[in-house]
C-alpha cells in the first residue's frame, strides 16, 4: 500500500502538485491537514473542521468510516490488514488545555483499534524528533504517543514546515509498533 501525508497549507500548487503526484506516483491513500479544497470525490472523509481528510485514491476502499465527526481528526480503516488510519490537524491557536483533550479523544478513539496509523500536522516542537526545544504542546504529544503501542515514523533532522526563513518539524507519523517492519520503502 503506498500512502502519503502532507500538509497543503491552503496552497493551490501545492494542491496541484499532489493531484499529478497522486497519478504518478499510483498511491493508494493520502492523508491530509489544511487542504486547499474538497475533493470532488465519494472516496474521501473530513474531520469536522474540514482540515483533516483521509482519500482513499487507489483501488483500496474504505472498510469503516468512524470518528468523521470530530474536530481534528478523521479516522477509516482501509487495507488488507484493516489498518485504522488518522488524518489529524490541531492548529496551533488551540490552547493547551484543548490540544490536551483533544489528544484525548484521539488516543482514547485509537486505544480501541490495532493496528494504527496516525498522522497529520500536530503544531509541536520536541527535541524528540528534531526540534530545537520541546514546548508543552510537544511534551503532551510524547506523553500522549506514550500511551500507545505506536513509534514515530520521522527520522533525521527534515523539516517538515518551512516559511520565510522559518521551519520546524510539526508533521508527525506514529504508527503501530507491528507496521513498522513493513513501512520502509
Amino acid at each position: 500500500m503506498k500512502i502519503l501525508q502532507l500538509n497543503l497549507n491552503y496552497c493551490e500548487a501545492a494542491d496541484d502538485l499532489l493531484m499529478q503526484n497522486t497519478r504518478k506516483l499510483k498511491l493508494d491513500l493520502v492523508l491530509i491537514a489544511e487542504p486547499y479544497r474538497h475533493l470532488d470525490t465519494q472516496f474521501r472523509e473530513l474531520d469536522n473542521t474540514h482540515k483533516a481528510i483521509i482519500w482513499s485514491c487507489g483501488k483500496l476502499p474504505f472498510q469503516g468510516v468512524v470518528s468523521n465527526r470530530e474536530d481534528g481528526f478523521v479516522a477509516a480503516r482501509i487495507g488488507i490488514d484493516s489498518i485504522r488510519f488518522y488524518s489529524c490537524y490541531a492548529p496551533p491557536s488551540l490552547s493547551i488545555e484543548q490540544f490536551s483533550k483533544f489528544l484525548d479523544r484521539l488516543t482514547e478513539d485509537a486505544r480501541q483499534y490495532f493496528p494504527v496509523a496516525i498522522a497529520g500536522d500536530f503544531n509541536s516542537w520536541a527535541v524528540d524528533w528534531g526540534s530545537r526545544f520541546t514546548n508543552a504542546r510537544g511534551k503532551v504529544l510524547l506523553e500522549a504517543m506514550a500511551t500507545l503501542d505506536v513509534v514515530r515514523l520521522n527520522i533525521g533532522n527534515t523539516h517538515t514546515y518551512t516559511k520565510r526563513g522559518a521551519s520546524s518539524m510539526v508533521d508527525l507519523t506514529f504508527v503501530s509498533s507491528r507496521l513498522t517492519r513493513r513501512s520502509h520503502s
